[in-house]
């Protein structure tokens, strides 16, 4: 009966969603959110990319924006700029080729981390976070810290 005891324990802990469920099963939607935000985004489709936000989001920019912006308005007002100057650049979509690189997604419940790097300047590693959490309107981007680092 002792035995039983811890056996049980590890059958409960074994068995509860956060420690049992395969990757495939568990972030399988937000790697789909992410992949559906990252073509709205190479391809400038604004109602897309801001539907991938939720209202109060934060966001950190990799550059030129000392501020962390807070809420829907700031960081909208600050991606609005970033499209205009894409699009100046370029002639039509896609805008970009976004290829996150190294990605790893982390559940924690109704939360995923998702963390991938960008290669898309020469000399700088891009670092990229995204936290999303499942609302009852789909997974949604709450936190966005982007850095970068220069590379040897």
């Amino acid at each position: 009966m002792k035995s039983l005891v811890p056996l049980s324990l590890l059958l409960l802990v074994l068995g509860h969603p956060c420690v049992s469920q395969t990757e495939s099963a568990t972030d399988a939607e937000p790697r789909q959110m992410l992949a559906r935000w990252i073509q709205a985004f190479d391809n400038l489709d604004w109602d897309q990319f801001r539907e991938g936000f939720d209202d109060n989001a934060t966001v950190f920019y990799p550059r030129a924006v000392p501020r962390r912006a807070d809420g829907r308005a700031p960081f909208e007002e600050h991606f609005r700029h970033v499209f205009a100057g894409i699009r100046e650049e370029k002639s039509g979509p896609p805008y970009m080729d976004i290829q996150p690189r190294d990605l790893n997604i982390q559940m924690l419940g109704d939360v995923a981390i998702a963390t991938f790097h960008l290669d898309d300047r020469p000399g700088l590693l891009n670092r990229r976070t995204i936290v999303l959490h499942n609302t009852p309107a789909g997974w949604k981007t709450v936190r966005l810290p982007a850095s970068e680092v220069a590379t040897p």
